[in-house]
């Protein structure tokens, strides 16, 4: 993989350096300017802080002034001007963050902007004979736009999704995602919104349709992915929605965008790829391994439809629950992503493969329907 040696000063973002007792009130307030905050802990490198690090840590969308930004600070790894690109993709897609801390020394300058990656990867034609529909993720999740927020919200949480289509009369309308419903609603506790100082505003009383984005770009299934990353940086956003002949059938972020790069310029014959593994849960990294390996074999040998990769991401909670989330790339078949939630690790991985296996089933028969309706009318 190519490496992006002396980066230009032009590709690097002014970042504000904070104390980590630094309240929350400033970090939302200096992140209207800045892409990104580096956290200082005693004087040394403590983690950074976007704008959806904080939104994505509050899901009952209040914020107390007094809260420290050391609460949504994450560390990742730093970059310099030798990373190579395979890595910056890596810590973007593994760290899901907007920005990664730049070093120059042993001195922090300033950050690499997740959008300017992406410029990166069209100008070096790395994305070359990629097709959407071989990067993005299905099915498409989606609700109607009589829906409340609080509907809308409790159905990404619950599904671990950011994002859903949003359908009027069964139709492509818009869509909503957390990050701007967080965005809009999401204050601190001094300077809330007009409307949430109603005794009008709740959750429940707020219709989707009133704060969906009605212009939300799509993209046919069959163009080029350099095409949506394209459309992603001119537009600044960070997903499209698929469309075939005019119907939602999936979406595409900027992660499945790095998950499918970093896929095709593997180097190992494995097609197994999980991250989240800690010292709770290294001990099952192996049987996963090996439980996902047999699972890929088995979906080939049975249905016939290639298996391309597999990524597993692990988390465990503080409730001593096991998040898992599983995502299949099948190729020209497109992207299934599954999630979970359970008490023990093998019920939960468990519970994917068989969730992953009805799903490629019905696949199977769309297939074969669609070839059958072929035949008849020729």
């Amino acid at each position: 993989m190519e490496r992006i040696q002396n980066i230009p000063r032009e590709l690097i973002s002014s970042a504000l350096n904070i104390d980590y007792k630094m309240p929350i009130s400033r970090a939302i307030s200096s992140l209207k300017k800045y892409p990104a905050i580096i956290v200082y802990k005693n004087k040394e490198y403590h983690g950074i802080v976007d704008s959806r690090a904080i939104y994505r840590a509050k899901s009952d969308l209040k914020f107390s002034s007094n809260e420290r930004i050391e609460k949504f600070s994450r560390k990742v790894p730093k970059i310099s001007n030798s990373t190579s690109i395979y890595d910056l993709i890596y810590y973007f897609y593994k760290s899901g963050v907007k920005a990664l801390p730049y070093s120059s020394g042993n001195k922090i300058t300033g950050v690499l902007e997740r959008k300017t990656l992406l410029k990166v990867l069209l100008s070096l034609n790395l994305l070359k004979d990629m097709q959407v529909n071989q990067a993005m993720t299905t099915p498409v999740l989606a609700i109607d736009s009589r829906a409340s927020l609080a509907q809308a919200t409790a159905t990404m949480r619950n599904k671990n999704v950011n994002r859903l289509v949003v359908l009027e009369n069964s139709r492509f309308a818009g869509l909503i995602t957390n990050y701007d419903i967080s965005k809009r609603y999401a204050r601190v506790d001094v300077e809330r919104l007009p409307e949430m100082k109603s005794e009008m505003y709740k959750p429940a009383n707020v219709a989707i349709s009133s704060i969906m984005e009605r212009n939300a770009k799509g993209i046919e299934y069959n163009r080029p992915v350099a095409e949506a990353v394209r459309d992603m940086v001119e537009n600044n956003i960070s997903s499209l929605i698929v469309l075939k002949g005019g119907r939602p059938i999936g979406i595409v972020t900027v992660t499945d965008v790095f998950e499918s790069v970093l896929a095709r310029q593997r180097t190992e014959p494995s097609k197994i790829f999980m991250s989240g593994f800690d010292e709770k849960t290294y001990q099952y990294e192996d049987d996963a391994r090996e439980a996902l390996k047999s699972f890929s074999d088995s979906v080939e040998r049975l249905s016939g439809i290639d298996v391309d990769y597999i990524t597993l991401k692990v988390k465990s909670t503080k409730t001593k629950l096991y998040e898992m989330q599983v995502r299949v790339s099948l190729g020209r078949h497109g992207m299934i992503n599954m999630h979970t939630t359970k008490y023990l690790f093998d019920d939960a991985l468990n519970d994917l493969m068989i969730k992953l296996k009805h799903k490629i089933i019905k696949e199977k028969e769309s297939i074969l329907t669609h070839k059958r309706e072929i035949l008849r009318e020729e």
